[in-house]
């Protein structure tokens, strides 16, 4: 071995728990980076796996029921490789005495022959045979049924029949079930029949033949097949393209992936403050040491690499515990994934290009901590080294800081001392207040991101004022149903509106008030671009307030008038006040002027209308009712919802679903909770590695003074007193980063949650800053610091005034 390395471990060895803290610190950091990377290539590589294993359609059409002749027709297409039919119904399913729950039921003309959007059996029988019904495996717990469960379905015609649960299956491609509060049914076209249901197929799901994840090619191809049903006879009434070789929710997982991947370089720059913390303090100590290697003729790049070998060995053995620590926690973070986006992941394998960066990564930051105060210490003469004595040569009192410290009198004097003694190194005090303050910022900002997500759905749902919502599959006469409200109780006030889809269309020109721009994001004639609701309103709703923050909202006279909400203008940036676009609403193509857009934070790309000209339509007709009750408890809206259905029933009508505010808020509930545990879970670890750092910074600060220590031991402080001195100093340290976290958490907060919200959703947050927050963090700041000093105070109050006056 040679001198050089010797002297390297001799050094990182001189004081083990010191440098354990700094090995600690680097590796959590690497740890945490590693996690991130080897979770994103994890993640990446098995979600799209798992999804395009399944043969994602390109294209679906929503048609009139269609026979072979129609498929047969579609297949002969050289663009189109297969085309499959299939059907999607309305429902609600219960299972016991529980309430109904919103029911999609998919039916399959032959499931031993799936080939476009493949299902993967689960557990239980496959396939389902007549009579029994298949339930997606994350909607098991939303219908609160197990396999060989009887449950009881109904669709829109309002028959209710049994049928037996007699396995799951995996539907990748669906939104989990979970966030929609929504069940998924699986059955045949026989159990379609017991159901009360005309047996026929009304979807076509097809695949292109080349080029699958160009989406020009796919609308192309989509326009021929469309003109192609249509001249056999068919109507079209809608068509989706999704996003060509992605997995639905991959954008969600992304922006995960993002938030989680800045947090562990952070991390990685939390813990190289330590690196530079410590190799300060030791060139500061072996100052000496380097004039002594300068005057036997070591030059100063010769000597920086003495102690670049020592941040070489503790990034090394740093990346030795990180490896294995992050690829835990790159399963644990994985399988949680999985769970919440609902896909399998089949093999947890890293691959190589993961480990190089991780391994190159935690070598090499903490050489580039290092390099600073190694070349700042290096670059002192051999005069200026050998009559180094230990003292700042910087006299205390020079700035305005001392001066303040100084003068600060009355109080416990080991208060005042404590105190002082923080301030002498400046600078080291400053990076140490750095990561604490970190841990302080993401914990009070995970509160008040919280609290602020908490606010914005309060504000969103209290623009809705009403407790019900009970849809229809076609427009009802406004006289029928107020007769079967009218014998509803518990119902205070309602409105009926109507709920559609629109569509901006492709290739449709955009008038504005100077010019005409051409959307060319989007190709292929008759194929609409992504769909989005359309709520129709009555003049002057009491029941829905919109929020204007351009233009003005609608007014009685309006008919043609839209207003759009952000996160819709956000989609489409020809949505701006003063510009006509042209729009399908429905089954109808027209011209519409925008007229306004709305706030609504956290809430999908929404557009609003008046009801004029659906009214013009269909006179004294609306498919959708709000109703707001006398009592909004879950046990009250289900009471009425029950009682409604009833009165509708005499009526001759039957509603094809309701959903309280409750269950319209679950979702949101949902995303939002993943949020805010992934900002506790980064609060925690950055705290740890400020502990860490307070722990350094105070050995360091200890080491530095053991020779004053061992004076003040001499000249009659007891043990007891310098212990209250050293924790003391921790404490002041602990108060100060929880005042810099207190001062700088309501803008970080505010600026974190806008950023990770507004990715989603394209909206910022109505902001809530949570004031016990800064108590918590205090108790926590207080407790942590005096637990970070306690070692090192025990330490030193064992030192012998002998060993103290000898330490150089």
């Amino acid at each position: 071995m040679t001198t050089l390395w010797r002297k390297a471990i001799r050094d990182i060895s001189e004081d083990a728990t010191r440098t354990a803290l700094v090995v600690l610190s680097i590796a959590l950091g690497v740890a945490s980076f590693s996690s991130v990377m080897s979770s994103y290539a994890i993640l990446t590589r098995e979600l799209d796996r798992g999804y395009l294993a399944t043969n994602p359609a390109s294209a679906v059409f929503r048609t009139d029921p269609i026979d072979d002749d129609v498929v047969n027709a579609v297949l002969a297409n050289p663009a189109v490789s297969d085309a499959e039919p299939r059907r999607v119904v309305g429902g609600q399913i219960k299972t016991g005495p529980m309430q109904w729950r919103s029911l999609l039921l998919f039916v399959v003309k032959d499931y031993g022959n799936i080939r476009v959007s493949k299902l993967e059996p689960q557990a239980g029988a496959w396939p389902p045979a007549p009579g029994e019904i298949l339930i997606e495996r994350d909607a098991l717990q939303v219908a609160r049924a197990r396999i060989g469960d009887t449950v009881v379905v109904k669709t829109l015609n309002g028959r209710e029949h049994s049928l037996h649960v007699t396995g799951s299956v995996h539907d990748v491609g669906q939104a989990q079930a979970r966030m929609e509060n929504m069940v998924y049914g699986y059955i045949t076209l026989p159990t379609l029949t017991e159901l009360g249901e005309t047996p026929y197929l009304d979807q076509l799901n097809i695949l292109v033949a080349q080029k699958r994840f160009d989406e020009k090619h796919i609308r192309d191809v989509t326009a021929q097949v469309r003109g192609m049903i249509e001249r056999n006879g068919h109507e079209v009434r809608r068509v989706d393209i999704p996003k060509p070789g992605k997995h639905p929710h991959s954008d969600l997982m992304g922006v995960l992936l993002l938030a989680m991947s800045s947090f562990g370089l952070f991390v990685l720059f939390l813990s190289g403050i330590l690196i530079v913390n410590l190799l300060t303090a030791t060139m500061a100590a072996q100052v000496r040491q380097v004039g002594m290697m300068k005057a036997v003729g070591g030059t100063r790049l010769q000597i920086c690499r003495v102690y670049l070998a020592q941040a070489l060995l503790l990034g090394v053995v740093a990346t030795l515990i990180a490896v294995p620590l992050g690829i835990l926690g790159s399963r644990l973070l994985c399988r949680y994934m999985a769970v919440f986006l609902n896909f399998d992941i089949n093999s947890f394998a890293v691959p190589v290009w993961v480990y190089l960066l991780v391994v190159f990564i935690g070598i090499v930051s903490p050489l580039l901590a290092a390099l600073y105060p190694i070349w700042r210490g290096t670059g002192i003469s051999v005069r200026e080294a050998l009559s180094d004595f230990g003292v700042s040569q910087v006299a205390f009192g020079s700035t305005a800081l001392d001066r303040f410290v100084s003068r600060m009198s009355g109080g416990s004097r080991v208060l005042l001392l404590a105190i002082r003694n923080s301030f002498r190194r400046r600078a080291r005090l400053v990076l140490t207040l750095l990561t604490l303050a970190a841990g302080g910022l993401f914990f009070m900002s995970a509160l008040n991101i919280r609290a602020s997500m908490i606010n914005t759905l309060d504000q969103l749902f209290g623009n809705r004022n009403f407790d019900l919502t009970v849809g229809f599959s076609s427009p009802q006469p406004i006289a029928k149903l107020q007769n079967a409200i009218n014998k509803t109780p518990g119902v205070v006030q309602w409105e009926g509106w109507f709920t559609t889809e629109g569509a901006i269309l492709a290739g449709a020109s955009i008038e504005t008030d100077a010019t005409q721009q051409h959307d060319g994001g989007l190709h292929g004639e008759g194929v609409d671009s992504d769909r989005f609701p359309v709520i129709a309103l009555p003049p002057a709703s009491g029941l829905l307030r919109i929020e204007i923050i351009q233009g003005r909202g609608l007014s009685a006279n309006d008919v043609d008038s839209i207003v759009v909400n952000n996160a819709l203008a956000a989609r489409y940036p020809q949505l701006k006040v003063g510009n006509t676009v042209s729009l399908r609403i429905g089954p109808t193509e027209s011209p519409w002027h925008v007229v306004g857009i709305a706030r609504e934070a956290l809430s999908p790309g929404v557009a609003y209308v008046p009801i004029n000209l659906f009214a013009q339509r269909d006179p004294d007709m609306v498919n959708s009712l709000r109703l707001k009750l006398e009592k909004s408890d879950a046990d009250s809206v289900d009471i009425v919802k029950a009682n409604l259905d009833k009165n509708l029933e005499s009526e001759g009508l039957r509603a094809r679903g309701g959903a309280s505010k409750a269950d319209s808020r679950y979702g949101f509930d949902q995303h939002m909770v993943m949020i805010y545990l992934f900002l506790i879970i980064t609060s925690v670890i950055v705290a740890g590695v400020g502990i860490f750092g307070l722990m350094t910074t105070m050995s360091l600060n200890i080491l530095e003074r053991r020779r004053e220590l061992a004076v003040m031991r001499a000249i009659g402080a007891t043990p007891k007193t310098v212990t209250m001195i050293v924790v003391s100093e921790g404490l002041v340290i602990g108060l100060l980063s929880w005042t810099i976290a207190a001062i700088v958490a309501w803008p970080l907060s505010k600026l974190i949650g806008n950023a990770l919200v507004g990715v989603l959703f394209t909206a910022g947050l109505n902001f809530k800053f949570e004031w016990w927050g800064l108590l918590v963090w205090l108790a926590v700041s207080i407790g942590a610091s005096a637990t970070a000093t306690l070692i090192p105070a025990w330490k030193t109050s064992r030192l012998t005034i002998r060993e103290g006056l000898a330490y150089e």
